[in-house]
């Protein structure tokens, strides 16, 4: 069972309510990420007392000791629209037993796309697994920007059960 602590719904209510405060006011920054070039492609990214690396691959001219950007950027998007999924199961009250998915970038097209498939188990109804994929999209900020610029095609299952297919975004044309 995944556990969702019920602590988290008093913040992701507060967090809804901060939001429509500040609307049409001016944005403090969500973050600030600093960054130091260590070593030919590779980079040293702190945020919030947490350090990374990023580097490409040594086929792309680099020594492959982290992720490639490209990377840490398609699975921010997917751990945030993660977290709104788990928010909105907790102002739902929902249980979930297990919430897995895989994101990939398409750049094969004259607009990029994404593929977003999400796996959850739980004995919840399908209908309220819906709502809170969909809540996922409406509350994670880099969701929303990324929805500006590229197709997101997003798929969910629930106990095994194909129930929401949708394309957010840019659509090809």
């Amino acid at each position: 069972m995944l556990h969702i602590d019920p602590h988290i719904k008093e913040v992701a209510l507060k967090q809804m309510e901060e939001r429509g405060e500040r609307a049409g006011r001016m944005q403090r920054a969500l973050t600030t990420v600093k960054g130091t070039a260590l070593l030919d492609l590779q980079f040293r990214a702190q945020v919030e007392g947490h350090s990374f690396i990023s580097d490409e691959r040594q086929s792309a001219g680099g020594h492959d000791a982290g992720p490639a950007p490209m990377r840490y950027f398609v699975a921010g998007i997917m751990m945030c629209h993660k977290v709104w999924m788990v928010k909105t199961a907790a102002m739902m009250d929902l249980k979930l037993e297990s919430l897995e998915g895989e994101m990939s970038w398409f750049n094969d097209q004259p607009i990029p796309r994404i593929g977003y498939t999400i796996f959850v188990k739980s004995g919840q109804k399908d209908d309220e697994i819906v709502k809170m994929v969909e809540g996922g999209a409406r509350g994670c900020p880099a969701f929303k920007v990324m929805e500006r610029a590229v197709s997101i095609e997003v798929t969910a299952s629930h106990n095994d059960k194909k129930i929401f297919e949708k394309t957010y975004g840019l659509t090809q044309g």
